[in-house]
């Protein structure tokens, strides 16, 4: 199978990461209500527990998740996963474009690096997200995030480089004769 151009990996990736955008849009429309349920039937999250008798690790989690979700949390909850759900559908709408460039084989096209500018952004505004839930409800999971959207952010920036490096020298070379 190809890795670039029509009929590629690209395009494969490219239609998957439109239905997970397809998804979050979904999620964000609905959040209030999905919260709301959540807020008022925490039974809902559920989690595993272990039934008497069946042998295997002992696998319960606290049944009364989630502890840290008191009731006067809920317009925290709902900006934070708002925040969140926003710059990761700038993050997948950022994907489907560069993804989209990669299918019509312009892999240097001149938005890549502006593409990857915008999504460093996005892990920017994740990472600030994070990094107010971890002053407000702190989680090691938060702070694992808030650290690996940091990182991303400087991968995002170092592919922006290499991008606008790549598109310049093919513009150059296009030139030559």
């Amino acid at each position: 199978m190809r890795i670039i151009g029509e009929h590629s990996l690209s395009r494969l990736l490219r239609i998957v990461v439109d239905l997970i955008l397809v998804l979050n849009i979904l999620t964000l429309i609905l959040l209030p209500w999905l919260l709301t349920a959540v807020y008022r039937q925490p039974d809902l999250l559920a989690q595993l527990e272990q039934r008497t008798g069946q042998s295997g690790p002992d696998i319960t989690l606290n049944t009364e998740y989630p502890a840290d979700l008191p009731k006067s949390s809920f317009p925290f909850y709902l900006g934070f996963l708002y925040l969140s759900g926003l710059s990761t559908a700038w993050i997948l709408a950022e994907g489907h474009r560069i993804l989209r460039r990669l299918e019509k084989g312009e892999p240097f096209a001149a938005g890549q690096a502006g593409s990857f500018c915008r999504v460093a952004g996005a892990f920017g505004m994740l990472a600030v997200a994070f990094a107010i839930k971890i002053g407000m409800y702190n989680t090691l999971l938060t702070m694992f995030c808030c650290a690996l959207f940091l990182l991303l952010i400087l991968v995002a920036v170092i592919l922006a480089e290499i991008f606008r490096q790549a598109y310049a020298v093919k513009t150059d070379n296009e030139l030559t004769i």
